[in-house]
Formats: structure tokens, sequence, C-alpha cells
């Protein structure tokens, strides 16, 4: 579950990218993939750092990019 804390939207710098925004793979195509927030905000992100990227995985992206993947905690 991705947590709406943290959005595409979230109007911090773009420079230095003051936030890391998790968010859900919904469709790739070739180093860029469609993605979405915790409330529905959709954005292209590029994933070429993060490859190989599958629909589903959950990235951190930081100013457009995605820099990491994350592993769902299941309780």
């Amino acid at each position: 579950m991705l947590s709406p804390s943290c959005t595409l939207d979230h109007d911090g710098c773009v420079v230095c990218s003051d936030a890391g925004v998790p968010v859900r793979v919904v469709s790739i195509e070739g180093d860029d993939a469609l993605c979405e927030d915790g409330v529905g905000n959709r954005s292209g992100i590029a994933v070429e750092l993060v490859a190989p990227v599958a629909v589903g995985d959950i990235l951190l992206t930081h100013g457009g990019v995605a820099i990491g993947k994350v592993e769902e905690v299941r309780e």
C-alpha cells in the first residue's frame, strides 16, 4: 500500500528534490514508466537507474527519476 503523505504533486524543490516519493509502476515504455502515487496522481518517471522494472513494482522517485525499488512489507 502506498502512503498518500508524499505525492507526485508535492511542491518541494525540484532542483534538490527534497522528497522521495513512492510510486507504483502502471506501464513501461523503454526507459520510462507511467507511475501512480498513493492518491492517484500519475507521472512519467525515468527508470533506467533501477532497471529492470515491472508493472506493479514500487519505486522511490526523486525529481522524476526512480532511485530505488521498495519491497512491500507484508504483515
